[in-house]
């Protein structure tokens, strides 16, 4: 979307003009660290229910214009060229009112997991990018978490799973493969298959990045 479009009753706002007037009173600003980001419908619909003006940062981390904007979200592209963890954890340094919700294509399971841990109040996958977004942001305005897709179970929140789920959970989290699991284990391939649709279902995942973080999430292993 063009950073000049208006969205309904909310003014887009772009990077050089943060106090355009809106028709309806703006009460949040919501801060897009992207070159000319697509804003799916979905988040459309958001901002302008929310009455949430986009404030689009085309070059740049440009904290003092966000602070000037008050803005209380952010949308990070970490696929931009120079950005990764430390991007994200230098941004909640300089911004610790912002709630962030951050875009990647790398669905690797540590990665997100470090993500989680630099204070990601979400991380969206790109293939979810469209359909997710919105639900995100309204996670974040909840005070809760959105990785890859889903809301996180909160902390110590009880998935009850058994001892041999776990074992396959962990060597998950590490990184092994069904077969692998398997002559870890001691057990057939078809049966680590049959545990790991378990896990998902108890876990409410539905790959092996979204099992593991929110594993982490709760405390069935260790980050």
């Amino acid at each position: 979307m063009n950073p000049e479009t208006n969205l309904a009753n909310t003014e887009a706002l772009s990077s050089s003009d943060v106090d355009a007037p809106a028709e309806l009173p703006v009460v949040d600003t919501l801060v897009a660290f992207a070159p000319s980001p697509h804003v799916p419908v979905q988040l459309e619909h958001w901002l302008r229910k929310r009455q949430v003006a986009l404030l689009v940062v085309e070059a740049g981390l440009d904290y003092e214009r966000v602070k000037t904007a008050g803005a209380r979200f952010a949308l990070l592209d970490l696929d931009v060229e120079g950005r990764d963890v430390e991007t994200l954890r230098r941004a909640r340094q300089e911004l610790p009112s912002v709630r962030f919700v951050v875009t990647t294509s790398n669905s690797d399971p540590k990665f997100l997991q470090s993500l989680n841990e630099a204070g990601a109040n979400g991380v969206i996958l790109k293939r979810a990018y469209v359909a997710d977004l919105a639900l995100a942001f309204q996670a974040a305005s909840d005070g809760r978490t959105h990785i890859t897709g889903i809301p996180t179970p909160r902390v110590g929140q009880q998935v009850p799973i058994t001892a041999r789920e776990k074992q396959v959970l962990e060597l998950m989290a590490n990184g092994f493969s069904n077969q692998a699991i398997g002559e870890k284990l001691s057990i057939s391939v078809k049966t680590v298959e049959a545990h790991r649709a378990r896990l998902f279902k108890k876990l409410g995942a539905s790959n092996v990045a979204d099992a593991v973080l929110l594993a982490i999430r709760v405390g069935l292993v260790m980050p």
